[in-house]
């Protein structure tokens, strides 16, 4: 493998970046087109539809910190060290990828067991590529601008799969007629090859740290594996960081991916509109977003991501309320003037949100760096898997919350977009929008607040590491660089670089550090370490400090 000093070309962010397509297109193409395709073309009802994502979530529960442990530890095989602890997934996914696409958009009568099969599988081969390829970017580099590069190039490609995913329902169903399913299963066909390819690509272009003890993670037997994956997994909530990328990400994510399962239904029973017109307007807004993400990528590098993902936050929220009124104002869409009036709010939009899909994602790539604080360890294939575990869980939620307001508001499943639906239908989607998808968005904003870290005190923790890795005595901290690594972690610093329980321990190591954590406490009242062990053992016959009592 290529060494960690190997310069981050124009081609490994691009080569990276495409992976992407598999990321965004996976979830954007279920999560905007396969409840239609379930309900209009292979007979199943809206509460079949909503099993399959409940199913794929349950499996997800399981998998993904299985996924996440195996990729951290696939050092200790042969493949992994031949092929990559992280590589050797992306290149195990370009065939399978190849054929489970077209497989999900086949119309098999009675064939429920037969969707629910393979979207499982489908979803089961996205984690196994997802977690690994957002890990390879840490790997890849320590430099915070190429990070951001990396993410930018990522987060450009995730546009380009929403606009494919948008664009090219709506030309086969020009090309095939509005209500021939064989558009789908030719859209399966050509995302398939295009996943593959850039499945390729991702490989060809990219590298990872050269094996160390530092990427080797060793368990004595399956048991203690098994321990290690979901301690490890948990674990990751006690990084007072990571909690809050979680909100932003979660609510952030949460309200587009509503807002993209839901944008069909509101053309169609709102505004009275072929989803051909959801399609287009879709891309329209892919396009404008990928325009978005290229000015905050610049951006973020300069100045950081906490106000431009604000302002998107806030867009998302006016874009909402000005479809809701639209819809309680029963604008005509047919109209030149309504036409025009529900594109202008695409355009805002559009330009206004690329910074929502871009920034959790960016932001993520430098959790690891606080966690190394913490535990002393690399954890980036752990932290990608809680990561893809929070976020199936919110896009399933999402799809089974959308599903059960739609029925409970009367929709009719069908074999065709022109059946007609209650008015109860166009009020669950008004609600639904406004609720749902500005409410979320309210909430991420309340957790971008809330975050921390930035290219500044990343910088401080990621010295602060090199310094303890480097033979630096803990007691020696500056004050600030203390201060910066507690507000970051939530953990004293007396407790970080692995004098604490977070995350897997052996049971020998455990015993260890329960035995330290009185002394190391008291390190934190200012008491030198020899005075801290006395009071914690106490063998001092001093009077307690004040600072310690």
């Amino acid at each position: 493998m290529k060494p960690k000093e190997h310069r981050v070309s124009l081609a490994t962010r691009l080569g990276y970046g495409s992976g992407n397509l598999v990321g965004s297109g996976a979830l954007a193409i279920s999560s905007a087109w396969l409840v239609i395709f379930y309900t209009q073309y292979a007979g199943l009802t809206m509460p079949e539809a909503t099993l399959i994502y409940s199913a794929a979530l349950l499996v997800d529960t399981f998998a993904n910190p299985i996924c996440g442990f195996v990729t951290d530890a696939f050092n200790n095989t042969w493949l992994g060290r031949r092929f990559g602890r992280r590589r050797f997934f992306i290149l195990l996914s370009i065939p399978v990828l190849g054929i489970l696409n077209p497989l999900m958009w086949v119309v098999v009568p009675n064939g429920f067991a037969y969707y629910f099969v393979v979207y499982v599988l489908y979803n089961l081969m996205y984690t196994m590529v997802m977690i690994p390829y957002d890990a390879l970017p840490a790997e890849m580099t320590s430099d915070y601008k190429e990070r951001t590069y990396l993410s930018g190039l990522r987060a450009i490609f995730g546009k380009v799969a929403n606009f494919l995913t948008a664009a090219l329902p709506g030309i086969f169903f020009v090309v095939f007629g509005n209500d021939n399913p064989m558009a789908f299963f030719v859209l399966g066909c050509a995302f398939g090859v295009m996943m593959a390819a850039a499945m390729t690509f991702v490989y060809i272009t990219t590298w990872e740290r050269p094996v160390s003890e530092e990427t080797m993670e060793r368990v004595a037997s399956p048991v203690e594996g098994l321990k290690k994956l979901f301690i490890d997994m948990f674990s990751t909530l006690r990084i007072k960081t990571f909690r809050n990328l979680l909100g932003m990400y979660l609510f952030g994510f949460g309200a587009e991916w509503l807002f993209n399962s839901l944008f069909a239904y509101f053309v169609m029973y709102v505004l009275f509109l072929p989803k051909a017109n959801a399609s287009a307007w879709q891309s329209m807004s892919s396009i404008l977003q990928l325009v978005s993400t290229l000015v905050v990528m610049g951006i973020v590098a300069k100045k950081g991501f906490r106000k431009p993902y604000m302002v998107a936050e806030g867009v998302v929220i006016a874009a909402a309320v000005a479809y809701v009124l639209c819809g309680v104002f029963g604008i005509d869409a047919a109209s030149a003037a309504g036409f025009a009036g529900i594109t202008a709010i695409v355009v805002v939009f559009g330009l206004g949100t690329g910074a929502v899909y871009y920034i959790p994602w960016q932001a993520y790539l430098f959790v690891a760096d606080v966690d190394e604080v913490v535990t002393g360890r690399r954890r980036e294939g752990t932290f990608s898997a809680a990561m893809h575990l929070c976020g199936k869980l919110m896009n399933s939620a999402v799809v089974a919350v959308l599903g059960i307001v739609m029925t409970a508001c009367g929709y009719i499943s069908g074999t065709s977009g022109d059946v007609t639906q209650p008015a109860t239908v166009t009020t669950g989607v008004l609600a639904v929008m406004l609720v749902g998808v500005a409410g979320l968005s309210v909430l991420g904003i309340v957790a971008a607040k809330l975050m921390k870290l930035d290219q500044e005190t990343d910088t401080v923790v990621q010295n602060e590491c090199a310094r303890i890795k480097a033979g630096g005595r803990m007691e020696d901290v500056d004050p600030e660089v203390k201060r910066i690594c507690e507000e970051l972690s939530g953990v004293p610093y007396e407790l970080c670089f692995g004098h604490n329980t977070i995350g897997y321990h052996t049971p020998e190591e455990t015993a260890r550090i329960k035995a330290e954590l009185p002394a190391r406490k008291l390190l934190s009242f200012g008491l030198s370490p020899e005075d801290a062990a006395e009071v914690a053992e106490g063998t001092s016959h001093d009077p307690a400090p004040d600072q310690a009592a």
